[in-house]
């Protein structure tokens, strides 16, 4: 009887301990999200992505509107883009955003992730967003500097960096992308007074010390000064991304000059652009609308870059009636038909892509352009004083306008009004220097016209 007694005491201390046993197990596959995020989070700075991707997963899984959702989302964006998922990290981005309508960084990573996909449409404005939502935040702006500068879009460039400087006045970054454009424009003395001032602000700032070392390679006699400044670089930067070609400078070799300009790599061949269209109509045969947009855009800047004017033209034809409901589409229409000297219909087309855009500020000024050519100045008056209120960081859209109202409508007092408004906002800039001048001779030609007798 005793031994009975023991025995069953003894099942039922096994049975005890064997369903904690199972409860443990059933609790460890119960992981709250707080942790999973957690743990997600240190795997992805540790570098292992997938496990990073399953924790936030598996985090907002168990809690898709937790505190730490807006910001699971935005690293696994982050992730599927190393990955080279770009739809699951721009579907990733947008979420973040969602749940966070004021986050700078989802609205960052998406619009810069736009632009890696080769839409500018959709990129530039998105990282425009970006630069509102943080007003000290200087990234997004010297993000579209960077990019528009490598795709020849100078003056958009400019806009950006001034505003980047305005914002930080010891921005590097922004002073060495203005001297950046100055080299690329061919302007050697200006170029070398924005790299010095960048040095000022940062001592051994690589970008400065390359690019001047770039920019006295480019001047006769000055081949012993710019081996000194790729010295310099690869001191302060030796494994920078271009320690390479800086070290063959500093062995005296000529290595042609690509960053930040126009690749020099040979041309592609022109059936190219022609294939990425072919693409695009099979991506809308197969239903992907927006992957058929994205080919469209890149045959077509493609065509424009290979500088075959009877290709870019009928690859527009085409894209137009398919994509003619695209505000991007009507700007490049636009654009085209500028450079073939049909100022009309360029202004048509931007006129709908305005219709599509009203606050695209490229759509903006090739419109202010177009209508200046065509000599309707209302039109570029409006389009100037709304790009003005969007960007009131950009100096050329004021300038602009008040060489609008001053010289070409013969505005006296609106136009010395916006040239002084120009010399309070953008003292540093080089033409505020001209303003004085600039309002003496609209006031003196005001005075000369003879007034009616009665």
């Amino acid at each position: 009887m005793r031994g009975r007694r023991s025995e069953g005491r003894g099942r039922r201390a096994g049975g005890a301990v064997l369903g904690g046993f199972l409860l443990l197990l059933a609790g460890c596959g119960q992981v709250p999200p707080e942790k999973n995020y957690q743990a997600g989070m240190a795997a992805l700075r540790k570098g292992d992505l997938m496990e990073g991707q399953a924790r936030l997963k598996a985090a907002l899984e168990g809690d898709p509107d937790g505190t730490f959702a807006a910001e699971a989302h935005n690293w696994l964006g982050l992730a599927n883009w190393q990955l080279q998922h770009l739809p699951e990290a721009a579907a990733h981005f947008e979420n973040a955003s969602r749940l966070n309508p004021a986050a700078f960084e989802p609205v960052y990573n998406l619009g810069s992730l736009a632009l890696e996909m080769g839409d500018m449409s959709r990129g530039i404005p998105l990282l425009r967003r970006a630069a509102d939502l943080d007003a000290k935040d200087t990234r997004a702006l010297l993000r579209i500097g960077d990019w528009t500068t490598r795709n020849g879009r100078w003056d958009l460039a400019k806009r950006m960096y001034f505003e980047a400087q305005k914002r930080d006045p010891q921005s590097a970054a922004a002073v060495t992308g203005l001297g950046r454009i100055a080299l690329l424009e061919g302007n050697l003395s200006p170029a070398e007074t924005y790299f010095m001032q960048a040095l000022e602000m940062r001592k051994d700032y690589p970008p400065a010390l390359y690019n001047l070392g770039v920019l006295h390679a480019q001047a006769d006699g000055h081949g012993e000064q710019a081996q000194e400044y790729f010295r310099q670089y690869l001191a302060a930067a030796p494994r920078g991304e271009r320690a390479a070609v800086a070290a063959l400078r500093v062995g005296g070799q000529t290595v042609e000059q690509t960053s930040f300009g126009p690749s020099t790599a040979p041309p592609p061949p022109k059936m190219t652009a022609g294939v990425l269209w072919t693409q695009a109509q099979d991506a809308l045969e197969a239903g992907d609308r927006e992957q058929a947009y994205r080919q469209a855009l890149n045959a077509m800047e493609l065509a424009r870059e290979g500088g075959d004017a009877s290709q870019s033209g009928e690859i527009l034809r085409r894209a137009l009636e398919v994509f003619g409901d695209r505000a991007a589409i009507q700007l490049e229409a636009g654009q085209y038909w500028m450079r073939m000297g049909q100022p009309r219909q360029a202004l048509d087309a931007l006129m709908k892509a305005q219709a599509l855009e009203p606050e695209n500020s490229m759509v903006l000024l090739e419109l202010a352009r177009a209508s200046a050519e065509l000599g309707e100045y209302d039109t570029t008056v409006v389009s100037l004083r709304r790009l003005v209120q969007l960007e009131p960081g950009n100096p050329d859209a004021l300038w602009t306008l008040a060489e609008t109202y001053g010289d070409r409508l013969g505005m006296t007092g609106r136009g010395a009004a916006t040239y002084r408004d120009f010399e309070q906002r953008f003292p540093s800039d080089r033409r505020a220097g001209e303003v004085a001048g600039r309002v003496q001779a609209l006031e003196a030609a005001a005075a000369a016209i003879p007034v009616p007798t009665p």
